[in-house]
């Protein structure tokens, strides 16, 4: 039977990564990719029985971290979870399956976003499906933030979902958005784009309207209409350290 590798990237989740080791627990080896936390993650971690590495965050970003982490991973399948993400029965059992059956071919999940206690159907944080599940050596990690994986190999849906507990209070997610855009505009800036002033409102209005009309976010009631707001902000302040950082240039 082929083995099966969970690789979880981490930073200060100790209050998710023992839930999210316990839905993993039919994998034979769990790694935790650990960038540097301060609070207890790493103990967490391995007294639920995982392997943790400590690996500082370098300019290649997520992508950078995944990569590495591949790396380390010593079975045949690889399954990339993040700290705040649990594997339901059906999705574990759809995993095993598609292992088992020893096909080619990468696995794509579906996850529902899980933000202050609701799960969220639409807009900002609509259900989405992200390709997760690889034959060991098979893909490569692009991307400093929104990281992309490149593989040769056919996808395949697979049945059930993973819940994906991404906010929990408003203070990580002020956390991430400061975090985000500052990537992104790192980004951005190292591919030597410039957005003018009209312009950066004109994509910030663009990213609200999206997604509360056209991925109908307000059909999530207020956290709808909050996290769309945001959205406009969120676009709107990476545009703005990228500026920022052409006049430190200049």
């Amino acid at each position: 039977m082929p083995t099966l590798s969970v690789l979880i990237l981490a930073r200060n989740e100790a209050n998710h990564i023992a839930d999210c080791i316990a839905s993993v627990r039919f994998a034979d080896e769990i790694l935790v990719i650990d960038s540097g936390s301060t609070d207890d993650t790493v103990r967490i971690a391995e007294a639920a029985g995982a392997r943790v590495l400590r690996h500082a965050m370098t300019e290649a970003g997520f992508a950078g971290q995944r990569n590495f982490a591949q790396e380390q991973a010593t079975s045949d399948w690889i399954f990339y979870l993040d700290a705040d993400e649990r594997v339901l029965p059906e999705l574990a059992e759809a995993i095993r399956a598609h292992i088992g059956r020893g096909e080619q071919s990468v696995g794509r999940i579906h996850r529902k976003s899980v933000v202050m206690g609701q799960r969220m159907g639409y807009g900002v944080y609509a259900p989405d499906r992200v390709v997760r599940l690889f034959p060991r050596g098979s893909v490569t990690w692009q991307g400093v933030v929104h990281e992309r994986p490149e593989t040769a190999l056919p996808v395949t849906d697979l049945s059930g979902w993973c819940d994906h507990h991404c906010l929990t209070s408003w203070a990580q997610y002020f956390g991430k958005f400061d975090q985000y855009t500052t990537l992104m505009a790192e980004r951005m800036h190292a591919d030597d784009k410039r957005v003018g002033f009209f312009a950066r409102y004109a994509h910030a209005f663009y990213a609200f309207v999206h997604m509360y009309v056209f991925r109908r976010g307000f059909l999530d009631g207020r956290l709808g209409l909050t996290f769309c707001t945001y959205h406009f902000f969120y676009t709107l302040t990476k545009y703005e350290k990228l500026a920022e950082r052409w006049r430190a240039q200049e």
